[in-house]
């Protein structure tokens, strides 16, 4: 099974830097890197032989004191065990499980949850294409803004 997820990312300089202990010209290099490397530790993704393949520019730049990214993947991973690790059932529409799936593991990472990150994706399923954004409040809906 195969699917396309694109992610945009806007992540406040400062907010990155602090988290992760950055000087601010690291961020831009250091989020991508970070990101990057991290989707193919996802343990779903690990545990049904599955990868993720990035594909395009990631287009990093600085508007204000925030990063702006693009990262596009070509998620592949067997029908029969994406569904036994998650569950599911194998003859159920599971592309969209897959691509959310992943993106909630990525704006959910680590270095990434506590900062003031905001991630929207596109992802096409059978029955179109679904665009989601996750800010913040979505990662910690019992907090106060930060």
């Amino acid at each position: 099974m195969i699917a396309r997820l694109e992610t945009w990312w806007h992540v406040g300089l400062h907010s990155f830097a602090e988290d992760g202990g950055y000087d601010l010209a690291e961020v831009p290099r250091e989020l991508c890197h970070y990101v990057t490397a991290s989707i193919t530790d996802i343990k779903a993704l690990n545990d049904a032989e599955g990868y993720a393949y990035g594909y395009g520019p990631a287009n990093i730049r600085i508007i204000g004191d925030r990063v702006h990214m693009t990262l596009r993947w070509r998620l592949s991973v067997d029908r029969n065990a994406w569904a036994a690790v998650r569950g599911l059932d194998p003859r159920a529409g599971l592309r969209h499980d897959l691509a959310e799936h992943i993106a909630r593991e990525l704006i959910g990472l680590p270095s990434v949850c506590e900062t003031d990150a905001v991630m929207s994706a596109r992802y096409a399923t059978g029955s179109g294409t679904v665009r989601r954004t996750w800010t913040w409040h979505d990662r910690h809906p019992d907090a106060a803004l930060p």
